[in-house]
């Protein structure tokens, strides 16, 4: 797979990312253990964009719309045509560097010095320059912690000040960090000022209230200096401090978004209405709409090979991208768009190919639609991040007591570019639609049962109220299928579980569309997508077995009776019958956050088969 290469300050190399780490786990923002230096992406105001060929640009209308962008940047571009000079920004984080012989604590500029130990490209370690020789080099080791808020800012952790806060700063403090005793606790870590003797340990600096009376610096370091300090947030900052770990999860976690490339928005064609933009714009200039369309006809006649042979998509596409401009796209129309591609007839287009096979007889009373994606593209952009805590809080009262500013995420540019960073994933999928009928039956059925389940979705503080309306139990149903089916084809197909992912497709309060269908996809960064296992699985004869399979294996669970008949697990009782044993997935699977799952919903329980969905074959 095609590697990024990062730098740091000075344009020395400090190691490699793969593409697709640099927007989720090492993206802007991130702290980043390289070979010989801890350092903090920079932000994208930080890119030379401007080496960056061509090819490197992603179109994905659906995502401009939605995002506000006029286009998107692929760091690796497909062809690997991507300049030897384009390097990836980052800069030396923490500054704090202990010894683990001599034990000095302080910043690297006062205790280290550089020496080259090999030949190759990457950049030296920083070595003692007390204790280090020409024959024992003794590395510094960056410090283990790290100060954040909930804003996003990041700062070095106070060493100085921890050390004397119960003693009062001498003038010319000089801290030592040792280890002592045998926990390897906090209170092992023992930090002592040779100066005037003031001694701590680390035990409770990681408590949420530890930092309280210190108000947060506002720094954001991967947006670089300004007047040789780190960039300031100019907003004010309410939200407390807290310590945090360097290398730990709660340090980063990405905010992205993502979409399917679907007809009749492909990039391709997209591309082609791009190349004679000026004949187009003429033509809806027209204030006449069935004069539009005749103009659209008779361009699309004179080169109908050019257009692609579908004389509809042609013009859906001309409209979207020109007729449509004052309509907003939002994460609910991109979810009924994407439901009707799949529900309509099967597509052969360049970046999305649909084949329709029959339901299996096993299952044709309660599926309707059974669809191979023999190929689909997704892009995935990176927004901004968060630290502390994953998802955005939207109760109003519980921002303004934990100082949270109005922005939903930390940005990675001092000011909102053109474009974003993204990647584009290729890949395979199984899409399946039940029947509308079974599942208004099944939820009339079942509609005081998640009443519970939705009030507590309510209170919950995550990204998602909006898309997954608990008090809907057919979100319950659709969910929990994906992921039991998840887990079966897993055990089929050779993919790993965390490879395969899911989009439910629920119908959304308001919007009077009725969508029930999941969508089980694998994608990869490389260019061929995967080989088509998934899709195997898809073909009639194999799916039933499927089925088959995963009703049989959901009926019983390793933590039966006490999993089946809960009605309170998880992240606040957002699932019911669902546990690790039966029906969560890995995070890079599941769009929910492994909540909104009832294992019931599919097979009923021991006393109750009436609670399935497919109780007549349970």
């Amino acid at each position: 797979m095609p590697r990024d290469i990062v730098k740091k300050e000075k344009r020395k190399i400090a190691g490699e990312l793969r593409r697709s780490q640099i927007l989720t786990t090492f993206g802007c923002g991130a702290l980043v253990d390289f070979p010989r230096l801890s350092g903090i992406m920079a932000g994208i105001d930080k890119w030379t964009i401007q080496q960056l060929p061509e090819s490197a640009k992603i179109r994905e209308r659906n995502l401009e719309m939605l995002l506000g962008k006029d286009f998107f940047y692929q760091v690796s571009s497909p062809d690997n045509a991507l300049s030897e000079t384009f390097m990836l920004p980052a800069y030396r984080f923490p500054a704090w560097y202990y010894c683990p012989e001599c034990h000095r604590l302080d910043k690297y500029n006062k205790i280290a010095k550089s020496i080259s130990g090999n030949n190759s490209d990457y950049n030296a370690s920083l070595v003692c320059n007390e204790c280090s020789d020409s024959t024992k080099p003794v590395k510094l080791v960056p410090s283990r912690f790290v100060v954040a808020c909930l804003n996003g800012h990041i700062t070095e952790f106070p060493y100085v000040w921890w050390t004397h806060r119960r003693h009062g700063i001498c003038e010319k403090p000089r801290l030592k960090l040792e280890y002592k005793g045998s926990t390897g606790g906090l209170d092992s870590i023992v930090l002592t000022c040779e100066t005037c003797k003031a001694s701590a340990t680390m035990a409770g600096c990681m408590d949420k209230e530890a930092l309280a009376g210190i108000r947060c610096s506002r720094e954001m370091p991967w947006l670089g200096f300004e007047d040789k300090q780190w960039y300031k947030d100019p907003i004010e900052c309410l939200a407390t401090p807290r310590v945090l770990q360097r290398s730990a999860n709660n340090v980063y976690y990405s905010v992205n978004k993502s979409a399917l490339t679907i007809p009749p928005w492909s990039e391709r064609l997209q591309e082609l209405l791009a190349s004679k933009d000026t004949l187009f714009q003429d033509i809806f200039d027209e204030e006449d709409e069935d004069e539009t369309v005749r103009r659209l006809k008779r361009e699309f006649g004179k080169h109908p090979d050019y257009y692609g042979n579908d004389e509809k998509a042609f013009i859906d596409a001309a409209f979207f991208r020109y007729g449509k401009r004052e309509e907003e796209v939002d994460e609910k129309s991109l979810r009924m768009n994407e439901y009707r591609a799949f529900c309509g007839q099967d597509v052969d287009d360049e970046q999305f190919r649909t084949e329709s096979v029959e339901v299996p007889e096993l299952v044709a009373e309660f599926v309707d639609q059974v669809k191979l994606v023999k190929k689909l593209r997704e892009v995935m952009v990176l927004q901004g991040f968060r630290r502390i805590l994953p998802a955005e809080i939207t109760d109003e009262e519980e921002r303004r007591d934990l100082g949270l500013s109005n922005q939903m995420f930390s940005p990675i540019s001092r000011q909102p570019l053109n474009w974003l960073p993204a990647i584009e994933l290729f890949g395979e999928g199984i899409f399946i639609k039940l029947n509308e009928k079974k599942v208004l039956e099944w939820e009339r059925a079942n509609c005081t049962r998640y009443i519970d389940m939705g009030k507590r979705h309510e209170r919950a503080n995550w990204i998602g109220n909006e898309m997954f309306d608990a008090s809907k139990p057919r979100f319950v149903l659709l969910h929990t299928l994906s992921h039991l089916l998840i887990k079966q084809l897993t055990a089929q197909c050779g993919y790993a579980t965390a490879s395969i992912k899911e989009k439910i497709y629920s119908s959304i309060v308001g919007e009077g569309v009725e969508m029930c269908g999941i969508l089980i996809y694998t994608s990869a960064t490389d260019t061929d997508g995967s080989l088509g296992g998934l899709v195997r699985e898809g073909y009639t004869d194999r799916l039933s077995t499927t089925f088959e399979n995963m009703l049989q294996e959901s009926t019983w669970c390793s933590n039966d009776p006490l999993c089946i008949e809960s009605t309170s697990q998880g992240y606040m009782g957002l699932n019911y019958s669902a546990c690790h044993a039966c029906s969560l997935l890995p995070e890079t699977s599941c769009e929910a956050m492994n909540c909104l799952l009832d294992r019931a919903a599919v097979v009923g329980t021991p006393d109750n088969k009436n609670i399935a969905f497919f109780k007549r074959i349970v």
